[in-house]
């Protein structure tokens, strides 16, 4: 990975193919140094892998006292308004801000209904998925994961308009579009390169950051004590249903299902590793 170019609060990462992960972790850290420079930071990152839940990188920013906002851009796999196959793809956002007491408030979706990784889990577990997920090869509804070919937009014009926008943002920005090139030669998503954008807000520049931390702390208050609809006995802010995924994980494992197993001990048998007993 190498920086292409810094200009104020701009930075160009090229990853060179680096794994997603790593290059993420890398454009939010440029990105937070630029924002104690010039108060806002943005790290394009070029060619990266598939980064998993980008979420993570936008807590980089929180646990640094900035905003975090991170989107991804990929090749088409989502449908777009008026057409049966995919235009646009599901490129996901995150945004993560920090309170006084709680834990950060995290955002992270995809603009597609669900992420195309819940459709590949229910593949492993042979099980049905609800309609509106996506459609098939002939841009029908269907329940089964195994024939869909194409995501639907979160929301219809407004998850692909802003799918539209990142591509814009993330790929367009970075002279390395993912979604024309593709949908003109017909190559759909086998590039499994993509592009990232890091951003970080340097929040104590807008003025008191204590009282922003408590201000947040007091939004959560105020929303938690709101009256419950029948059968909820928790509300939920944003970031703890994941936070709570991961305590009971961390506790108890991460459940993986058959079919994602086999798949992972067929490629570790590819390059000579052993699956653990």
């Amino acid at each position: 990975m190498r920086i292409e170019r810094k200009d104020g609060a701009i930075v160009v990462l090229e990853a060179d193919r680096a794994p997603g992960a790593v290059a993420m972790t890398r454009a939010m850290s440029e990105a937070i140094a630029a924002a104690r420079e010039v108060h806002i930071g943005w790290c394009g990152a070029r060619n990266i892998t598939h980064s998993g839940a980008i979420g993570y990188f936008a807590l980089q920013a929180a646990a640094a006292g900035m905003a975090g906002i991170v989107i991804s851009a990929s090749g088409p796999m989502m449908a777009y308004p008026g057409a049966r196959v995919a235009g646009v793809s599901s490129n996901p956002l995150a945004i993560a801000v920090p309170a006084k007491n709680r834990r950060p408030y995290l955002i992270d979706m995809s603009t597609a209904t669900v992420a195309n990784g819940k459709i590949l889990g229910a593949k492993d577990k042979s099980t049905q998925v609800p309609l509106g997920w996506g459609i098939d090869a002939l841009g029908r509804d269907t329940t089964d994961p195994c024939a869909i070919a194409t995501l639907l937009p979160m929301g219809g014009p407004k998850g692909a308009g802003l799918s539209f926008m990142i591509e814009c943002l993330c790929s367009l920005a970075l002279s390395n579009p993912r979604v024309a090139p593709a949908l003109e030669s017909g190559a759909g998503i086998n590039d499994p390169f993509l592009n990232g954008t890091a951003i970080a807000i340097d929040l104590a520049a807008f003025g008191d950051f204590e009282q922003f931390t408590r201000e947040a702390d007091r939004l959560g208050d105020a929303i938690v004590k709101l009256p419950r609809a029948d059968s909820v006995d928790r509300i939920l802010l944003p970031g703890e249903r994941g936070d709570s995924i991961m305590a009971e994980r961390e506790v108890s494992g991460i459940p993986v299902p058959k079919g994602t197993w086999q798949r992972l001990v067929t490629a570790a048998q590819t390059v000579g590793v052993a699956a653990p007993k």
